[in-house]
């Protein structure tokens, strides 16, 4: 492209940005809120166009309604309008929150639009407003635009939508609000393990609590997390597809995860569902959706129940008993409970506390039936630190294990259980307790707590301590105290956690009190009553206990009636699993669940009795929610992926004719489909299939050629089908339907409507049914309703309004005659072309018309015969010939016309005969289309003929009658025949040979100025030749230039310079400082200076610069622009001048756009300044932009300001005052002082009962337990003396201090309380300073203790001061202790292990295995290549060399076997001894070297003999690698060219540029680069086979050495050589023939001569002997002296004649010199003097002849 096309394009896209530019925002939306007007939405005339053609769409709005806070993503839309892509939109709602828009949208003033107007489809996420808000109306203007910047053609549109909060569920079976854990009866939604309460909501969400914290305020808030949870324990959750997923910490496979590093993932539970998980210390457990249990996690002490101490990284199941179910599962610390189907608890685990009330403190690894002595069913189970409390039939609750029945570990057990005193009257409907302490929900919805009271966990305002400094003074204990809840308020659900207790109450608020981190109130102090979170959704929580009987007592509490055999509280015979206490109820067909019924989602389906909805097939879809099933594809369509909510047409160019399918059939040739058309069979083997469910099939009857329509159903077992027919056209439709073998079944023939049915018909169900469609008036569209139902209850099967195009892609059409179609998925036929036909149906070719036929038009079925005068001599032909001048035909459908015969002609075309000719005129051909008679340019050497002969193109014939004819010379042509006459190449022509028919254009670029030349001339630089056959070359005009020869052109200035002179070769640059912005400038005045506020900073340019803002240049022409001055600032492009900053305005730098307004704390009191004035310390200034010292402001009393450039004055903190105004700091209260307040003046005085040590204090300590002050103003505090305590605070006299007690001691002054003897400690006096350490061997439990207890045998310590038992170390594995009391263990002897922690005695190492240390806690198996005899071994003895043993674990040498290779297989065995990879037997080294393995690199043969050390023949070609070129190619051994490439595959074995097969017709040497030695290349040379001759300059075949003329291809010879030396040759003649006779001839026979034929080859053979060398005469032939005189005289006479003159053979040169090579390959030259040259090739000159 041209630099001037190039300006050009760039002002049109300049242009086209601006006219895109100059359409207002306003043109796609108003972001001011159009969607508020309730006249059209569209903000009056803000939407560019007065269409309303355009329907928005708003999705993602919540379905069910919105759930409270929930966060939701809409997507704006909308259709109809313009097409296109540029659109705007403004969304606006009546309550919640935008955030987070999508591409090409923002948020303006709350409200939703668009950013540009690049797009027809937006997002923005939605937040739900709280709860409580009542219905919120979306409202939604959309404007949809052309982007001609116009209003025409644009159109807009509005709509609103209205959503409700989502009410809490009403399931009449879910009508208890409430959340059991661990029960198959409900979901656990309401988990308070330690920290925050988790919650899960209705659509799966997880809520958590997190403090918030600011510098006013300290509180928590909710965070939501989405998810698909169901019900929750722990680290693991049932989602709702009924996965079990577990997450968190695994170190002892308590994820279930089947690895122990595993972090997250889902729990396989083989085919079963997870109907209930409870969460314990370190493991997990589940009741299955059978009953059964199974555990997973930490295992030792047997809390799994599978009846190992084994750690499980995967669930195992557990063992309940015969016909023994689960209802409730509670996983404790370090143990498991279960209530069993019949009502009876089952407990294993750790039962150091008795929790397995089995009247034993011994762990189990089994379920072990609780003895709890009630004699009633338990119906509900908690585990509380290391008890178990049960609700049981009558709503009482009883408890065992710790604090219950057993007092201290492994201590005695008083009795089964301990009953739980509610007030009278009272019963438990909930319980739970996860730590140390439990609560309950009462029947009229109260809420008692007991247990551990540490934190407050209770909820009654108290908390129980030791410490008296707590504040906590009151006692734990298991009676059940009252939590002070919100006044009327009742309970629904509870959960008690570790330290805390939340609650959720009628009103569904959530409260909690007791030990937290923040997650409470934001704070971490403990809460002693109960605290109202910051939760707005309780409402949305996914309760889900039950009452499916409907009595008031939910299923969890109502398992004890009659007929209840698997105790989930529905009797026989309305139980469906009367065996199974997870499942009670069936989901009706289309809906899933256990504990409540789902519809099945789109893309899936679920019969009667799932679990969870199943996902549909490939091949099937259900685009409906709530079906039993999915639907097959219908025919003419597909489904690829499962899960589907609809199916595929088939593309244009494929069908499916079968339902149910993955994809599609390419159409195949012949044939075609399109997805616009379709047209269902008339026959049983044409008919279309259609799906076996319900719907809506639409189709057509178009023409009366569309006889009927035919579909087939395969009608499932037990079935029946009804069919309606409709026309929405009004045209006339029948309906009939038949039986497999077409019987008819039944029809119906009325006018509007046609319904059928195979009631009362003889159908069998689970087979075909064909459907017929027949027109009986008129023509159109039809809808076919189908109803697909049940014969045994009448259901119908499927949607039948679901709509299907019934013909469109179930079948593949024929191509009709005249169209074909070759290829296959293809959506139409092909028309035959002109010249073809195709006439038949189906065609996957065209036929071409046979020659004597043709068809002008296409689409035909025939072809047309050639008419008379007329002939088709093709194929394919769309037209007829007319028979040609100087032909004729005479019949029709001829191929080809038929040539007139000599001596006559034929003028016209189109003719049936031919014309004689006349007499005095001649025919010299067949066909002639006239006579004509001889003239001058031809000639005839005979008489009486038919014709005459024409001079040649490139010769001519110059007079009558002449019997040869003359070629053109060089720079002459002749292009016709018989001609006389040879023209002259015109000027811009030229031609190079003789005998040219033609001359030859110059080319562009080139040029002749003369007529009758050779060759052309290259165009100088500074002109150009534009076109061929040129005889002048043009200069190139100012403005243009050109460098090059040869140019057909020349080139435009280009932008920034300019050429103001013909035939330039190099454009002239513009100076710096001016610019231009044209090409093809021609004069310096096109640089343009730059304007003021530009530069142009380098020559050449095609544009200035406008200055930038911070910059400006006050002149023209310059090269640069001048930085902004420091006080000054330039604040737009292009800028002439700078502005000075003003007053309350500074700049410190240079280069700005602007000045610094004076921050608060400074000012500036002059114009330009570069910096700003600080206030001094005692002042300040709150504002910016001053200009004056008197902005600043003296501080008042109370107040200071420390440092210069304040803003603000500080208030005196609390602790610090100030009398005094304008100061720069405050003073500390002093020692005994305080000042409460800030901004204070004064500092007070400390009362009796406090003191201050400090300065700066805001308030005075009050004397801290253990302590008392009793004077005022006082500084210090006076400590209790040792031995005494003091547990109040404020104390102000001595008499407070109170003497320690025994079992307690004092050790320092100012203690608070009596310091119990701690666990490990004990005392048995009083008034003691100290306690005593238990010795090692023993422990002390309990604090306060006055004796140490044993360790028991098994067990050992070493420590002292041990306080607990598990200070007894279970002796380790590997170790034992064999008696009570032990203060070490004893390691096992080398020989002996013990597996197994706290055992008696050590076991000997078994045979075949060892111990070689002390101390071992597992035997080891003898490793590989050795073995342990005997027993008690403690060493191994290693097998003889190159022996190895086939596993660990060997206990004889017998089993030790010969390995050789030491490949680890014997060598009875192995294959290959070696281990070299290759197998013996074919090996041919088998027992070579060792330690490497054959591979392409070091066994290149694959021999098995290593290349490098065992193998002489890499390649087994039979060549050995030293006289191998190629030593690892087995095709290959010889290189001739070194090249890498084997002579058997190179193509040019001496790589001189000639193939092989080249050189072979050359006749030269393939492996010889030169093959005459002439010291050129084969390829370079013109005669490689001639070492005389090596070019041919003028290529007429005669080397330049011997060609007389070796620039002129019309000769090579003298032409009078003959003639000039012919007296010679006739001399010699007769001396041969008179002296010399028959003798002469014989003695020179075999002298080498040249023949006139060597005159005619390429190169010049060079005999070993000299010309004049005769053969040696006989011995028996005496010379005589006459002979010796002749052949003397002979002898001299041919020696001077070779010497004098040149042989017949030489060639005349351009210098006129003769020019021939000897038989020994010397060069002579005769110049025109006679004189001979020889060329000397060492100096490459030529000398004289000596």
């Amino acid at each position: 492209m041209r630099m001037g096309e190039k300006g050009s394009r760039h002002v049109a896209l300049v242009l086209l940005l601006l006219l895109v530019l100059a359409v207002p925002q306003e043109a796609f939306a108003n972001s001011a809120g159009k969607t508020g007007r309730s006249d059209s939405g569209c903000g009056g005339t803000a939407c560019h166009s007065n269409t309303g053609t355009v329907t928005p769409d708003l999705s993602g709005l919540p379905g069910s309604g919105y759930s409270a806070g929930a966060v939701y993503t809409l997507t704006m839309g909308g259709s109809g309008g313009p097409s296109g892509t540029n659109g705007g939109f403004n969304l606006d709602a009546s309550h919640g929150a935008f955030s987070n828009p999508g591409s090409n949208a923002q948020i303006q003033n709350g409200e939703v639009t668009h950013s540009n107007s690049n797009s027809r489809s937006w997002t923005v996420d939605w937040t739900a407003p709280s709860s409580g808000s009542g219905d919120v109306t979306f409202y939604l203007a959309v404007n949809f635009v052309n982007g001609n910047g116009l209003n025409t053609g644009d159109a807009w549109g509005y709509s609103s939508w209205t959503s409700s909060q989502a009410a809490a569920s009403t399931n009449s079976s879910l009508n208890q609000a409430g959340s059991e854990r661990g029960s198959v009866f409900s979901n656990s939604v309401f988990e308070l393990n330690s920290g925050s309460p988790t919650l899960v909501l209705d659509n799966g969400t997880r809520v958590t609590f997190a403090s918030v914290n600011t510098n006013t305020s300290n509180s928590s808030s909710p965070v939501y997390t989405s998810d698909d949870v169901v019900s929750i324990a722990g680290s693991c959750a049932i989602l709702d597809n009924y996965s079990l997923r577990c997450t968190g910490i695994n170190n002892y496979g308590q994820l279930g995860l089947g690895s122990f590093s595993l972090s997250n993932g889902t729990v396989d539970l083989g085919n079963r569902m997870a109907a209930a998980i409870s969460d314990g210390n370190s493991h997990n457990c589940a009741i299955l959706d059978d009953g059964s249990v199974s555990c997973w996690g930490r295992n030792n002490v047997g809390q799994l129940g599978d009846g190992s101490n084994a750690n499980r990284n995967a669930p195992v199941s557990v063992d309940l008993g015969t016909n023994t179910t689960a209802v409730a599962i509670s996983a404790g610390s370090d143990y498991t409970c279960a209530i069993t189907n019949t009502g009876a608890v089952k407990c294993w685990g750790f039962n150091g506390y008795g929790v397995l009330a089995d009247g034993t403190t011994t762990n189990s690894n089994v379920p072990v039936e609780v003895n709890h002595s009630t004699g009633m069913r338990a119906v509900a189970i908690a585990t509380p630190g290391y008890g178990a409390c049960a609700i049981f039939e009558n709503d009482s609750v009883y408890c065992w294990g710790q604090s219950y029945t057993v007092t201290a570990i492994n201590g005695p057990v008083t009795n089964g259980s301990v009953q739980i005193d509610f007030a009278v009257g009272r019963t438990a409907v909930s319980i739970d307790g996860t730590s140390d302490h439990m609560c309950a929900i009462l029947d009229n919805g109260s809420m008692n707590c007991w247990g551990v009271n540490t934190y407050g966990q209770w909820g009654d305002g108290s908390c129980s301590s030791v410490i008296p400094s707590s504040g906590c003074d009151g006692d734990n204990g298991n009676t059940p105290v009252h939590v002070n809840l919100s006044t009327g308020s009742s309970v629904i659900a509870l959960s008690a956690g570790a330290g805390a207790t939340c609650a959720i109450l009628d009103n569904y608020s959530l409260q909690c009190w007791g030990q937290q981190s923040g997650e409470f109130t934001g704070t971490s102090g403990n809460i002693l009553l109960p605290h109202t979170m910051n939760f707005a959704d309780g409402a949305d929580i996914a309760y889900s206990d039950q009452d499916m009987d409907g009595d008031g007592t939910r299923n969890a509490l109502d398992t004890h009636m009659s007929g209840d055999d698997d105790g989930d509280g529905v009797p026989v015979p309305d139980d469906p699993y009367p065996s199974n206490p997870a499942r009670w109820m069936n989901c009706e067909p289309g809906s899933w669940g256990r504990l409540t019924c789902t519809e099945a989602e789109p893309g899936h389906f679920a019969v009667s009795g799932d679990l969870y909805h199943q996902p549909c097939q490939t091949g099937t879809y259900q685009p409906e929610s709530g079906f039993p099933l999915c639907y097959s594809a219908s025919a003419g369509n597909y489904v690829s992926s499962a899960q589907a909510t609809a199916q595929t047409l088939c593309f244009a160019g494929t069908y499916q004719p079968n339902v149910g399918q993955t994809s599609c059939v390419d159409s195949s040739p012949g044939n075609y489909t399109n997805p616009s058309f379709g047209d269902a069979g008339s026959y049983s083997s044409s008919a279309f299939n259609i799906s076996a469910n319900s719907a809506e099939y639409n189709g057509s009857i178009d023409s009366n050629s569309d006889v009927q329509d035919l579909f087939v159903m395969s009608v499932p077992k037990d079935s029946g089908v009804a069919v309606g027919l409709t026309s929405p056209t009004g045209a006339d439709f029948d309906l009939a339907i038949y039986d497999y073998n077409l019987t008819l079944l039944n029809y119906s023939y009325s006018t509007a409507y046609d319904e059928t049915s195979t009631n009362n018909t003889n159908f069998s169900s689970s087979s075909d049914l064909y459907i017929l469609v027949a027109p009986w008036n008129g023509t159109g569209q039809y809808t076919l309703q189908v109803w697909l139902f049940s014969t045994t209850d009448g259901a119908v099967v499927g949607n039948p309004s679901m709509a299907v195009d019934v013909e469109i892609g179930a079948g593949q059409y024929q191509c009709s005659e005249g169209t074909y179609q070759p290829y296959s998925n293809q959506s139409s036929c092909a028309e035959a072309s002109p010249g073809h036909y195709v006439p038949d149906i189906g065609s996957t070719t065209q036929t071409e018309c046979s020659p004597g036929s043709f068809q002008p038009i296409t689409a035909q079925s025939s072809c047309l015969l050639a008419s008379l005068g007329n002939y088709v001599d093709t194929s394919a032909a769309i037209d007829q010939t007319p028979a040609a001048a100087g032909h004729y035909v005479n019949t029709t459908g001829a191929t080809d016309d038929v040539a007139c015969s000599t001596g006559t002609y034929q003028p016209n075309t189109g003719q049936t005969s031919c014309i004689d000719a006349d007499a005095g005129y001649y025919v010299d051909s067949t066909a002639a289309t006239f006579q004509t008679a001889c003239s001058p340019g031809t000639y005839q050497p005979s008489t009486g003929q038919a014709s005459c002969i024409d001079a040649s193109a490139g010769h001519f014939v110059l007079y009558y009658n002449s019997t040869s004819q003359t070629a053109c010379p060089i720079g002459t042509y002749q292009p016709n025949t018989g001609q006389s006459f040879c023209l002259n190449a015109s000027p811009g022509y030229y031609v190079n040979t003789v005998a040219s028919t033609t001359q030859t254009p110059c080319d562009i670029g080139s040029y002749q100025p003369l007529s009758g030349q050779d060759r052309c001339d290259l165009a100088d630089p500074g002109y150009y030749v534009g076109s061929t056959g040129s005889a002048n070359q043009t200069a190139c005009d100012i403005g243009t230039f050109q460098p090059n020869y040869g140019s057909s052109s020349c080139i435009d200035s280009p932008a920034g310079h300019y050429v103001d002179s013909t035939a330039a070769i190099s454009p002239t640059p513009c100076l710096p400082g001016t610019y231009n912005p044209l090409t093809g400038s021609s004069s310096s005045d096109a640089c343009l200076p730059a304007d003021p506020g530009n530069s142009v900073p380098m020559g050449g340019s095609s544009y200035q610069t406008p200055c930038t803002a911070g910059h400006y240049q006050p002149g023209s022409g310059q090269t640069s622009c001048l930085d902004a001055d420091a006080g000054n600032y330039v604040d737009s492009g292009g800028a002439t001048a700078q502005t000075p900053c003003s007053l309350g305005t500074y700049n410190p730098d240079t280069a700005q756009s602007a000045c610094m307004d004076a921050a608060p704390g400074y000012y500036v009191d002059s114009t330009g300044a570069t910096q700003q004035t600080a206030c001094r310390p005692g002042t300040y200034n709150p504002n910016s932009g001053a200009s004056s010292l008197a902005n600043c402001v003296s501080t008042d009393a109370g107040h200071y300001t420390s440092t210069e450039g304040m803003s603000s004055q500080s208030g005196c903190a609390e602790g610090t005052y100030q009398p005094i105004t304008g100061q720069d700091s405050c003073l500390d209260a002093d020692p005994g002082h305080f000042v409460p307040a800030m901004e204070s003046t004064t500092q007070a005085e400390c009362q009796l009962g406090t003191f201050q040590p400090d300065t700066g204090a805001s308030s005075c300590l009050d004397a801290e337990p253990g302590n008392y002050v009793d004077s005022n103003g006082s500084a210090s505090q006076t400590p209790c003396p040792p031995t005494t305590y003091n547990p109040a605070t404020g104390s102000d006299d001595r008499d407070d201090c109170i003497d320690v007690g025994p079992g307690h001691y004092s050790d320092i002054a100012g203690l608070a309380d009596q310091i119990e003897c701690a666990p490990g400690t004990y005392q048995p006096n009083s008034g003691q300073t100290t306690c005593l350490d238990s010795d090692p061997g023993y422990f002390v439990t309990y604090s306060g203790s006055t004796s140490q207890s044993p360790c028991p045998a098994g067990t050992y310590n070493p420590s002292t001061a041990s306080g607990s038992a598990a200070g007894c170390l279970a002796a380790d594995a590997g170790h034992y202790v064999d008696g009570q009391a032990s203060s070490e263990q004893t390691p096992c002897s080398p020989g002996a292990y013990q597996s197994a922690v706290g055992q008696l005695s050590c076991s000997e190492a078994m045979l075949g295995h060892y111990v070689p240390d002390e101390g071992q806690a597992e035997q080891l198996p003898a490793p590989l290549d050795t073995y342990a005899v005997g027993t008690g071994s403690s060493s191994v003895e290693n097998c003889p060399e190159s022996h190895i043993t086939l596993q660990v674990g060997a206990d004889s040498e017998d089993d030790c076997y010969l390995d050789t290779d030491g490949d680890r297989t014997h060598d009875v065995v192995d294959s290959d001894d070696d281990g070299d990879g290759i197998d013996d037997g074919m090996d041919l080294c088998p027992l070579g070297l060792m330690g490497w393995s054959s591979s392409p690199g070091s066994d290149n043969d694959a021999d098995g003999c290593k290349d490098t050390d065992e193998d002489a023949d890499d390649d087994n070609d039979g060549f050995p690698d030293d006289a191998d070129a190629l030593p690892f190619d087995s095709e290959e051994w010889y290189d001739n060219d070194m090249d890498g490439l084997g002579d058997n595959e190179d193509p040019d074995d001496d790589n001189d540029g000639l193939t092989d097969a080249q050189e072979a017709e050359l006749g030269t040497n393939p492996k010889d680069t030169d093959t005459d030695d002439d010291g050129f290349n084969d390829a370079l040379d013109a005669f490689p086979t001639d070492a005389a001759e090596w070019a041919d300059s003028d290529g007429d075949g005669y080397g330049d050495n011997g060609d007389a003329f070796p620039n002129d291809a019309t000769k090579h010879l003298e032409e009078d050589l003959l003639g000039k030396y012919g007296f010679v040759f006739g001399a010699l003649a007769v001396i041969l023939v008179l002296g010399l006779g028959g003798w002469m001839v014989m003695r020179r026979k075999d002298t080498s001569t040249i023949t006139e034929a060597a005159e005619h080859t390429e190169s010049v053979a060079a005999d070993s002997q000299p010309m004049h060398e005769s053969e040696p005469m006989g011995a028996t032939e005496p010379m005589t002296e006459e002979t010796a005189d002749t052949d003397q005289f002979l002898q001299e006479l041919e020696e001077e004649f070779e010497r004098s003159s040149a042989p017949a053979h030489a060639k005349l040169n351009e210098q006129g010199q003769l020019v021939w090579v000897d038989d020994s390959g010397t060069v002579f030259a005769q110049n025109p003097d006679g004189s001979i040259m020889t060329f000397d090739a060492a100096t490459g000159s030529w000398k004289p002849l000596e």
